[in-house]
C-alpha cells in the first residue's frame, strides 16, 4: 500500500513544472519598477533575423531595404523552453534594430548590421503583469552610456496589441524564431 502511494506521490512531483513553474531569476527592476539593461547581452541565444521587418506598409526597396533586426534569447529562458516547450515567466526576448550598410571591405553584395538603432526588450512574467496576459515591453533607444535602465511600455502600447493576437505562439513570434519553431514541431 505504501509502494503505490509514494510512486503516485512521485509523479505527481514530476508534472509540477506544467502547473506551477519557478520564475526565472534574470530580468532586474530598479525601485521604480524599470528594467535594468542586461549585462551578458553577449551570451544571449540568436533565434532570429530579418531584413526589411519594420513597422511599415511601405513595399521593401532593394536599395533601402530598412532595418536589419536580430532576436535573441537569454539563456537560461532558451533552455527552458527547449525543455518544456512553454515559457517561464521571466523569460526575456531583446529585439535589436540595426541600419543596413552595404559596399563595406571586404564585402560582394548584399548587406550587413550598421549602426544600432534601437533596442526592445519583452519580458513573459504572467505574475509580474498580468494586465497584459503576462507580456511586457522595455524600450531602449540609440547607444551608448543611457542604456542602464528603461521603463515598462504602457499597458495599451502598440508591441502589445500586435503581439498578443499575431504571436503564434503565447504571445511570440515563434513563426518567424527557426529554434524555437522546430521545438514546437511548427515546421
Amino acid at each position: 500500500m505504501m509502494l503505490p502511494r509514494m510512486l503516485l506521490g512521485l509523479a505527481l512531483l514530476a508534472t509540477l513544472p506544467a502547473f506551477g513553474q519557478n520564475p526565472l531569476d534574470v530580468a532586474r527592476y530598479d525601485a521604480a519598477g524599470n528594467l535594468v539593461y542586461p549585462a551578458d547581452l553577449h551570451a544571449w541565444i540568436q533565434t532570429a533575423a530579418s531584413v526589411g521587418s519594420d513597422y511599415n506598409e511601405e513595399p521593401i526597396d532593394v536599395e533601402n531595404p530598412g532595418t536589419i533586426g536580430v532576436v535573441q534569447m537569454e539563456p537560461s529562458a532558451y533552455d527552458y523552453f527547449q525543455q518544456n516547450q512553454q515559457y517561464a515567466d521571466g523569460t526575456m526576448f531583446l529585439l535589436t534594430f540595426y541600419e543596413p550598410r552595404r559596399k563595406t571591405s571586404p564585402q560582394l553584395q548584399g548587406f550587413v548590421q550598421g549602426k544600432m538603432l534601437q533596442q526592445e526588450i519583452h519580458v513573459i512574467d504572467k505574475q509580474r503583469f498580468p494586465e497584459t496576459d503576462g507580456h511586457a515591453f522595455f524600450l531602449y533607444r540609440g547607444e551608448g552610456e543611457q542604456r542602464t535602465t528603461a521603463a515598462l511600455l504602457a499597458p495599451d502600447n502598440a508591441c502589445v496589441a500586435c503581439h498578443i493576437p499575431e504571436g503564434a505562439f503565447d504571445g511570440t513570434f515563434v513563426q518567424f524564431y527557426p529554434t524555437l519553431r522546430s521545438t514546437l514541431g511548427l515546421e
